[in-house]
């Protein structure tokens, strides 16, 4: 089951090129690192438990306390503001990253290239966007994994993974 698809990235905030190359690129990016990252946030035993929830028909979470954690959350706490965009976009934040990196310099049969086009010049990676919808993708997670701690009653199976998952990104 997966949440993102490569029509996600067709438009909006995380547009990517598509086309008969990059499709099957951009599919083996969301194979790679969609559950990497999931188990990351919630932990092995939490993940598992999230993903029996799913719903196959509408894919999304059965559950109330999943279905809160999965679509966009505001919560107004004691002491912050919980804001996430969801895990969906989240998600497309963290693939979109992962991809535009990988891109910027490409394995060919004559070794490791920079692509350039005819009309065109590449920008070095501090001056593209992709840093900035990471940084996005981090908020939400990290907004996630707080409410989870702020709501453990719903998530025993959480385990204490808030501090190891939050340290590897």
């Amino acid at each position: 089951m997966s949440f993102v698809a490569i029509t996600d990235f067709e438009s909006g905030k995380y547009i990517l090129h598509t086309g008969m190359y990059e499709d099957s690129q951009i599919q083996a990016y969301i194979d790679d690192y969609e559950e990497k990252y999931l188990t990351h946030l919630l932990g092995k035993d939490l993940y598992d438990l999230f993903m029996a929830d799913i719903d196959v028909l509408t894919g999304l979470p059965v559950s109330p306390e999943y279905l809160k954690i999965y679509e966009p959350l505001k919560v107004d706490h004691s002491w912050s503001i919980i804001y996430s965009e969801g895990m969906k976009v989240m998600l497309q934040g963290f693939i979109y990253f992962e991809y535009v990196k990988d891109k910027y310099n490409e394995m060919t049969p004559a070794g490791l290239v920079k692509p350039i086009g005819q009309n065109s010049q590449s920008t070095t990676t501090l001056s593209t966007l992709m840093y900035t919808r990471y940084n996005a993708a981090i908020r939400s997670y990290k907004a996630i994994q707080e409410y989870i701690g702020v709501e453990s009653a719903d998530y025993p199976d959480f385990n204490g993974y808030r501090k190891f998952a939050m340290t590897w990104l």
